[in-house]
């Protein structure tokens, strides 16, 4: 029997060698899949002058203070300014200027406490002058006297004027002084315009005195007051 079977199986293998190659898939033994091969990768030196991103998008550098680094400061600039001249020590009054009888001027009134002189400023070229004063027996003047006195050197004029005040008849007397009037003027810069009221007789005899103005009225030249 075996004998038999071995004979069939010969037989049946010399047939098949004679047949054509078929394509059965279940018989056949699957090849191992291939294994991905790896790429070149292209290499090459980055060029000399290739910008550096980092540096491009760095903000400036900026200086900081630190040991021996000293930084620039805003010098103000110097401002000019104005010179202050302290005035003379006025000189006492001399003594004819006053008299023992009473003080009859009630009130002694200005229009202005600074004069000036030039073309290059505006302000006041008068003084006008109103005082009140009291009834006394034989009174027929009122009258303006005056003189100029340099704030700085002390160097001044001699009294003088004499003007006479007008009057309402009323006890109340006035009068306008013009620059023109004041002698020597033009010799003054900045100088302290000193007055005095003086009331008299019609024969010029002094019944009283007002008392002296000596720094309460200037007169300046324009490029004292305007440099």
């Amino acid at each position: 029997m075996k004998r038999l079977f071995s004979v069939l199986m010969l037989v049946l293998l010399a047939g098949c060698s004679g047949l054509p190659p078929v394509n059965i898939p279940f018989l056949q033994t699957p090849a191992p899949a291939a294994s991905p091969q790896p790429t070149a990768t292209p290499f090459s030196l980055q060029a000399s002058n290739t910008p550096n991103l980092f540096v491009i998008n760095t903000a400036e550098a900026t200086l900081t203070p630190g040991a021996g680094t000293q930084l620039p400061t805003n010098t103000a600039l110097p401002t000019s300014t104005a010179t202050y001249r302290p005035t003379i020590t006025l000189e006492p009054i001399d003594p004819f200027l006053f008299t023992p009888s009473p003080n009859l001027f009630m009130s002694v009134q200005r229009s202005t406490a600074q004069l000036v002189w030039g073309p290059a400023c505006e302000g006041a070229r008068s003084i006008e002058f109103r005082t009140q004063v009291l009834p006394a027996k034989r009174l027929r003047y009122v009258t303006l006297w005056y003189r100029l006195q340099d704030k700085y050197s002390g160097r001044h004029t001699e009294w003088g004027g004499g003007a006479i005040f007008k009057d309402n008849d009323q006890g109340t007397y006035f009068y306008t002084l013009e620059l023109s009037q004041i002698e020597n003027y033009r010799s003054y810069t900045d100088a302290w315009f000193q007055y005095q009221l003086v009331a008299s007789t019609a024969a010029q005899k002094v019944l009283g005195r007002s008392v002296v103005s000596r720094n309460e009225v200037s007169l300046t030249h324009c490029q004292i007051l305007y440099p």
